[in-house]
């Protein structure tokens, strides 16, 4: 018995069982990248809205290792991926990039000073690189008592993430380093902060005795 065959519709296509579906692109979560500048290395974090670490780099390229205080390019090599990949993100610089012998000095804001007044005292960078965003340095701290005058710069800024890390508004924090920092924290701002050499001499001893 001979089955009669129905030709197919020369413009008919069959359709697909799942039909595919137009996906909006992934929002970026990052909006910040932030980088701790100081004399011996350099720390890039990528930043979320609520100051989460999406991604970071570390570099042995701090402010003596740079040659002819060509920062910008190491800015751009570090910051222009992330750029790329999720916009002209705001940048703040902090630490001794802001300093006279960085990139460009930074004003101290006098104490007692609070994250409002650390925040109203970032200075703007002009950069030359159009890919990335807008760049800030985030100022220092300066008690100034004719006394015992002292600055502070990069570690006021790890010491407001230390109090909102913590959910603190009064302490007294100590900042190890080279030159440690002892600084007294009331009410949410920095009323005073001394500078010790315990860094130092203890290097001092255990190469040199």
């Amino acid at each position: 018995m001979n089955r009669r065959r129905t030709p197919a519709h020369p413009n008919r296509h069959p359709s697909p069982r799942h039909p595919k579906q137009k996906r909006d692109p992934p929002v970026s979560r990052a909006s910040l990248i932030a980088l701790d500048w100081g004399t011996s290395s350099l720390r890039a974090y990528l930043l979320d809205g609520d100051g989460g670490i999406l991604a970071r780099i570390e570099s042995a390229e701090g402010l003596m290792a740079v040659k002819d205080r060509a920062f910008a390019p190491v800015l751009s090599r570090i910051a222009g991926p992330w750029a790329q990949a999720h916009g002209r993100l705001p940048i703040l610089l902090s630490g001794m990039i802001g300093s006279r012998q960085g990139w460009a000095e930074a004003p101290y804001v006098t104490c007692p000073a609070g994250l409002g007044d650390l925040a109203a005292g970032l200075m703007p960078l002009p950069v030359e690189d159009s890919a990335l965003g807008p760049v800030r340095i985030v100022p220092g701290l300066l008690v100034d008592d004719p006394k015992t005058p002292d600055v502070i710069r990069g570690e006021e800024t790890e010491l407001f993430g230390a109090l909102a890390l913590l959910g603190r508004a009064e302490g007294l924090f100590v900042l190890p380093g080279t030159h440690s920092k002892w600084v007294l924290v009331e009410g949410g701002r920095v009323t005073g902060f001394a500078t010790f050499m315990t860094g130092e001499i203890f290097a001092a001893l255990k190469g040199h005795t």
